[in-house]
């Protein structure tokens, strides 16, 4: 019996290590960016935990997949993106995979930056464009994002070697062409009542991958909306004593927050937080920083804002900070909620007129 007893032991333990040498369970939701993940969140809170595609030092307007992430793509069952408007990195590798794709904004059209339009990056989108290099180096599955990332970069330092003094001017009429204030703005999240749409075009991909937990998604669901019109409310009562406060953003991002509670943005730094803004546009705002007519500037905490301390200097304006990717969010069920709550703080605080 002894000898049996131990065999068994053994096989116990054998099949315990071999368990836990197991790699974890795919996710089977996989949302490009992380607001994308909140709201998902609230909608499969009791049923899955949505995965992220990109990482919180990522940008969706430049990104390379790492192998890790094409197996996340090729393992999910349901996919969710904005659309090609703002993940440009997502539209080939989306043909690698099975999973049910809900494209929030399938009409949307990558911004298109010419040879008149580019600027040279400030040093992170350096930084930003050989750590893209180098992954894509590595990835085996990535060859056809390693051609249009390689490209891109070589594209840019061709630019920058035949900049002249006309190309300020080309670039500041660029970024005016493509503001996002038209109403083609790719950052719908941040309209909270766009979050109940977002849901209701999601929804339908999660209902039929997971039958049995019909009840359980449709009460997220629910929730969800009551939820966000609740916060949508506090909010239009907080921002309604600051609508009057000018200001300027890093990133021409949050036309959606912003047209929906009438706050008084006055411009933008950039329409892509890679690219610095040219010399023109930054002597135009510091014009207007100068007649008093802003009293904050946001900056993003994934930029640098060298360029916006540069530009304020001295003046009496407060600076403040925006995240439109919600980077410091942890998914949940509130998750969308808190993130909200924190543009919503943001806001007031950099808007309120100190004596």
């Amino acid at each position: 019996m002894k000898p049996c007893l131990r065999s068994t032991l053994s096989s116990l333990t054998l099949s315990a290590a071999m368990l836990t040498a197991l790699p974890a369970t795919a996710a089977d939701v996989v949302t490009s960016i992380k607001p994308l993940q909140l709201i998902t969140s609230a909608l499969t809170a009791g049923v899955t935990k949505p995965e992220l595609l990109l990482p919180a030092e990522g940008t969706p307007h430049h990104y390379s997949l790492k192998p890790s992430d094409m197996r996340k793509l090729t393992e999910a069952k349901v996919l969710v993106w904005v659309g090609p408007g703002l993940e440009q990195f997502l539209q080939k590798p989306l043909s690698r995979t099975e999973a049910q794709i809900v494209t929030l904004l399938p009409d949307s059209k990558p911004h298109s930056h010419g040879a008149d339009t580019d600027d040279h990056a400030d040093e992170h989108g350096h930084d930003e464009h050989a750590h893209e290099t180098d992954e894509h180096g590595h990835d085996e599955h990535g060859h056809d994002e390693h051609e249009e990332a390689h490209e891109e970069h070589s594209h840019e330092h061709h630019e920058d070697e035949h900049a002249d003094a006309g190309h300020d001017e080309h670039e500041h009429e660029a970024e005016e062409h493509h503001s996002h204030a038209d109403g083609d703005d790719p950052h719908i999240w941040l309209d909270p009542l766009n979050a109940i749409a977002i849901a209701d075009q999601i929804m339908p991909a999660l209902l039929e991958t997971f039958p049995n937990q019909v009840d359980q998604l449709e009460a997220n669901r629910n929730a969800f909306e009551q939820a966000v019109r609740a916060k949508e409310a506090d909010l239009a009562a907080q921002m309604a004593k600051v609508k009057d406060s000018g200001f300027f953003v890093f990133h021409d991002a949050y036309s959606g927050f912003v047209n929906h509670y009438e706050l008084n943005q006055l411009g933008y730094f950039t329409v892509d937080p890679a690219r610095k803004p040219g010399a023109r546009h930054l002597a135009e705002i510091r014009e207007q920083l100068e007649q008093s007519q802003a009293v904050c500037v946001f900056s993003e905490p994934q930029f640098t804002s060298a360029v916006v301390h540069a530009i304020v200097g001295d003046l009496p304006v407060q600076l403040g900070e925006l995240d439109p990717l919600a980077r410091d969010i942890e998914p949940g069920q509130d998750a969308y909620i808190r993130y909200l709550t924190s543009l919503g703080n943001a806001f007031e605080a950099c808007l309120t007129k100190k004596d």
